[in-house]
């Protein structure tokens, strides 16, 4: 059985991008594009990890991860472009890994590995 992955971003592109990517390498993977569909789709799925984007609109990143964490223990990889405390705000909101963008699809894999395995253990 594969381990399902929820990217929340509102890039079509990089979504896309990297839903192909870890497709390949075995994941099963869904997409939401805003906050709500993300926590729709959480709440009725629960994924084994999700990859969250800090800046969208509507209802951000940070929210979102305030959201999920408080009802569920799933591991929760946040991605942003923004430098300024970025990591410090993700972690503080619940957020158990945090990744700057750009990034290489080696470190996501990387950091969903080892997200993953922190789960199963």
């Amino acid at each position: 059985m594969a381990f399902s992955i929820l990217i929340v971003d509102d890039d079509p592109g990089l979504t896309r991008a990297l839903q192909l990517s870890l497709r390949c390498y075995g994941y099963d993977v869904s997409c939401a594009a805003s906050g709500q569909e993300a926590l729709d789709h959480a709440w009725a799925s629960a994924p084994d990890l999700v990859i969250l984007d800090w800046q969208m609109p509507e209802m951000d990143g940070i929210q979102v991860c305030r959201l999920l964490r408080a009802g569920s223990d799933v591991p929760i990889l946040m991605m942003s472009a923004n430098p300024s405390n970025a990591k410090e705000y993700a972690l503080a909101a619940g957020a158990n890994d945090y990744l700057g963008k750009p990034f290489s699809i080696r470190e996501l894999l990387a950091r969903v590995e080892a997200a993953l395995r922190v789960r199963v253990s």
